[in-house]
């Protein structure tokens, strides 16, 4: 389904793209051209979205061959796919694709760039993104996140409970957790807290996931011991996420702790893409 989501993300991009005609191309190129391209990658990067660009392109009965695979690191200036047929579709159709994986790519290279970086001190927690994406690409970027070895959280809102600091102003702690008692079984419940006092608060309603939100490192730390000696006492620890302010540059201060989840909304919204050009040649 996320295939055909792509391929829908891709024709309506082109149409904006096109207008009523690529009107250079249309006066310059003849009709019947053929000629090969070659999409190559000018930095080293995690290449993101090839699969979905191979689909798209069928479409337009142009001949595709791959040299990397979907999710592979690769170094600058290696090819990453091979394109041939009509040099008037290849042309119309090259920036609408090129945007498209830059903008995966990047994503996905920095997912794996700040994984990379945590792995070196803690193996076990997951790095995840959020909900801070752009409107519509929403599902394409978390895909991107997870090609880039993090966890995509929460796809929808549907996905799972998760009170939030207005769920919490608008109604209390007591009446949230009694409401969403009627959600169903497959449902994990989280909540966010900001500070020591709602986690102490929340605990005994036993969450499945506590997120500390805008926590400073010290912090974090104070809130696994409050954590700790509620699992003594009663033999359950919800998962821990850690949120807010948290970047590639001081990701460490946080990865030290023995927390289950960090998410981070820059894995999504602050990914430079990643620069990936399609040059043109006449077919013999």
């Amino acid at each position: 389904m996320l295939s055909l989501y792509a391929k829908k993300v891709l024709n309506e991009s082109l149409i904006n793209d096109v207008g009523y005609g690529d009107i250079t191309t249309e006066l310059v190129i003849p009709e019947n051209h053929n000629s090969k391209g070659e999409i190559v990658i000018k930095e080293d990067a995690v290449i993101c979205g090839l699969n979905f660009i191979l689909d798209f392109l069928k479409d337009y009965h142009l001949k595709c061959n791959l040299r990397v695979k979907e999710g592979e690191f690769i170094e600058r200036d290696s090819k990453v796919m091979e394109i041939e047929g009509n040099t008037r579709k290849i042309l119309t159709l090259e920036r609408t694709i090129l945007n498209f994986l830059m903008h995966l790519s990047g994503i996905a290279t920095k997912t794996y760039r700040v994984v990379k970086k945590v792995r070196e001190i803690n193996k076990k927690v997951r790095i995840a993104c959020t909900r801070k994406t752009l409107p519509l690409l929403s599902p394409l970027e978390k895909y991107a996140v997870v090609v880039g070895g993090g966890d995509s959280h929460r796809f929808r809102l549907d996905d799972m409970v998760m009170i939030k600091d207005n769920h919490i102003e608008a109604l209390g702690v007591e009446e949230c957790f009694k409401r969403v008692k009627k959600v169903s079984f497959t449902k994990k419940v989280e909540i966010e807290v900001d500070s020591i006092h709602l986690l102490e608060k929340v605990l005994p309603y036993r969450p499945d996931i506590v997120l500390l939100d805008n926590f400073k490192p010290k912090e974090v730390e104070e809130a696994l011991e409050v954590i700790g000696a509620f699992e003594d006492k009663v033999g359950y620890r919800p998962l821990v996420e850690v949120s807010g302010g948290i970047k590639e540059n001081n990701i460490l201060e946080y990865a030290k702790y023995e927390v289950d989840i960090i998410s981070m909304g820059c894995l999504i919204h602050s990914a430079p893409a990643v620069d990936i050009s399609l040059s043109i040649f006449k077919r013999e």
